[in-house]
């Protein structure tokens, strides 16, 4: 096992600087500084010294690489010196430190701290909570959804904003009222709860001798407050954040402001980690020149360790579908010669277009869970409704159904009057369609329309027509929503089908059991991504889609940025200067190549321009080929 001062000869200058500091710090983290390793160092050579160590990080997976990485060099004997962990799994075993006996881990900083709660908070499930925050929207006449609602609740509750008017303080008061009558709190509560019992010294503060704080420029105020609780107790800071990588403003998260509270309070040593050891000189130039138009910033020389060797551009296609496939051409030339590939967008939605192109070429991906268009209403539709078609399920046609406008009284009244099978018995649920007057007239016509298309389509599916028989379904599906965004859903929908299928003449000669075949990949592909079996890895590398505020804290060698288009990147609704960090985030998860695309007629992002790339050179497939 390598000693400590191996590890520490591993860091650079300033990392060194970061990891003997023996007072209050801030570390200011560039991306891709060596940050997660130096706190490890930091943390491990602290434990060397007999010191007792707390570390905080923002998400589960993060704290448990980290404490992983500090025992790999500490070893385990230092398990009841170390605390490592979420806000929120922290704040649970300073109140019930019992939490922590089946693991060890900090048990002798818990002991030495106390608790006067007895009775265990129960956390409201994540339904519920949903289902508070509407019943609050309702109480209160507003016109929100769950989502903004409870960002306007959070921000009453922390204390940062004000409530705007009298119908937002009824609909915080509201929520709060509807927790205590069930007698649970909310995630946020967790925090709030444990800053309040500290400051009446009913828990105390972790009795540790000091607490690193990692990704510091997402804190928001509660949790300010509650490192600021720590240091007034004899704990030793360290806080390591990028104020240029603060893109949670929406969460309330205090950015460049919280780092110099930070400072300023604690009269912390500030340290810049500068040399970025991810990416080659000509992705990380451009993003430096990009964040440099930021004001209220903390100065920083960003210098690209690996120097020369990459590249950034950019281009436009006539519309996103055309942009898609370019970037999945790209893609599998990137999966062949060994390498990483991420695709980021500003939005879930911006990433469906090149979702249907990897199912359609049956590349490798994965995507966030929630925003998936395997997960879209539409697919859930267009899938029931060829699995009806198949008889493979004769119940799916409610489904279609009720796409069409059957409501879902006249389903039960169509089901308890014929049956099961609503669709195949053509001749004999006509003559009893007739005399069901529950029913209305349209509703009929519908069901008699989807009887006769049912029965066409089989025979075309029998003679292999499966193209014609996608299409003819899209057309029927788009018929019945005037939801624009539904019927651009439908198209990329019915493209995963129609082009995927038009491209194997394997899967047109065998007719029905070809559609069968597709139904079952597509199925599959759905069921691996929202189902129990979601952990399983994808065979293959695959291609990673996410959003850009997702992409936080991964790298890839490539990375192709979609949809950079103004009025979409930079939002029209949010902080230009936030819009600007989060394009800045995306860029800097490139390793070696950075790609950039638009699609259709707006102009492109002036953060292209800001950034000072070039664009791909007029030579057909150059952005494709770039490596």
């Amino acid at each position: 096992m390598a000693s400590i001062e191996q590890y520490l000869s591993e860091l650079n200058s300033q990392q060194n600087a970061v990891a003997l500091h023996k007072g209050h710090c801030l570390a200011i983290a560039a991306p891709g500084s060596g940050k997660t390793k130096t706190l490890a160092i930091k943390a491990a050579y602290l434990l060397s010294q007999g010191a007792t160590v707390g570390a905080v990080t923002f998400t589960r997976d993060a704290a448990l690489e980290l404490r992983e990485r500090i025992l790999h060099i500490a070893g385990q004997q230092c398990l009841p010196y170390l605390v490592v962990g979420t806000f929120h799994s922290i704040d649970l075993l300073m109140a019930f430190p019992s939490k922590a006996k089946k693991t060890g881990m900090g048990a002798e900083i818990l002991r030495r701290g106390f608790s006067k709660l007895s009775r265990p908070w129960e956390i409201v499930r994540e339904g519920n909570r949903r289902g508070f925050v509407m019943r609050a929207i309702e109480h209160s006449n507003l016109d929100l959804t769950i989502e903004e609602a409870t960002a306007i609740i959070e921000g009453i509750k922390s204390g940062q904003v004000a409530p705007e008017s009298e119908q937002h303080e009824a609909l915080a008061s509201m929520y709060k009222n509807i927790l205590d009558r069930n007698g649970v709190i909310d995630f946020q509560d967790i925090l709030l709860k444990t800053n309040e019992l500290i400051a009446a010294e009913k828990i105390s503060p972790l009795h540790c001798d000091y607490l690193l704080l990692d990704e510091y420029q997402d804190t928001d105020l509660p949790q300010f407050q509650w490192a600021m609780h720590h240091a007034n107790t004899s704990s030793i800071l360290t806080a390591v954040g990028d104020d240029d990588q603060s893109i949670y403003g929406f969460r309330r998260a205090l950015g460049f402001k919280g780092m110099m509270d930070f400072a300023n309070a604690l009269s912390a040593e500030k340290i810049v980690l500068g040399t970025n050891y991810r990416s080659h000189a000509e992705v990380l130039t451009p993003a430096a020149k990009l964040i440099a138009v930021n004001e209220n910033r903390m100065d920083k020389a960003l210098v690209s360790h690996k120097g020369r060797g990459g590249l950034a551009l950019w281009d436009r296609y006539g519309d996103r579908i055309i942009e898609a496939e370019h970037c999945c051409e790209r893609a599998k030339r990137a999966l062949a010669a060994g390498q990483s590939f991420g695709v980021l967008a500003r939005t879930n939605k911006r990433l469906d277009a090149i979702e249907a192109e990897c199912i359609k070429h049956r590349l490798p991906y994965t995507r966030n869970e929630g925003g998936s268009l395997l997960q879209s209403h539409e697919m859930a539709v267009f899938l029931s409704s060829l699995s009806a078609m198949l008889r493979l399920n004769n119940q799916d046609a409610d489904s279609l159904l009720a796409w069409c406008g059957v409501s879902e009284q006249e389903l039960i009244d169509l089901h308890s009057s014929i049956g099961k099978d609503l669709i195949s018995k053509k001749t004999e649920n006509n003559k009893i369609l007739a005399n069901i007057t529950t029913v209305s007239d349209q509703s009929k016509k519908n069901l008699r329309a989807i009887q006769r298309r049912f029965e066409e389509w089989g025979l075309m599916l029998s003679s292999g027509a499966v193209t014609y028989v996608v299409e003819k379904l899209h057309q029927l599906l788009s018929e019945h929503t005037t939801d624009k965004r539904s019927k651009s859903t439908l198209e990329l929908v019915a493209q995963v089908f129609s082009k995927s299928v038009a491209t194997s003449a394997a899967v047109e000669d065998a007719g029905l059991e070809g559609m069968n075949q597709m139904l079952a990949r597509v199925k599959r592909i759905q069921a691996m991504i929202a189902g129990p079996e979601k952990e399983k890895k994808i065979e293959g590398n695959p291609v990673a889609l996410m959003t850009a505020h997702g992409s936080k804290g991964l790298e890839y060698d490539v990375v192709w940025i979609l949809g950079a288009e103004d009025g979409s990147w930079p939002d029209e609704g949010s902080s230009m200067q936030e819009e600007r960090r989060l394009f800045y985030v995306a860029m800097t998860r490139a390793r070696k190549v950075l790609l950039i695309s638009a699609a259709g007629k707006p102009p492109m992002s002036p953060f292209v321009s800001e950034a000072d790339i070039e664009r791909a050179p007029e030579v057909p497939g150059l952005l494709m080929g770039a490596s």
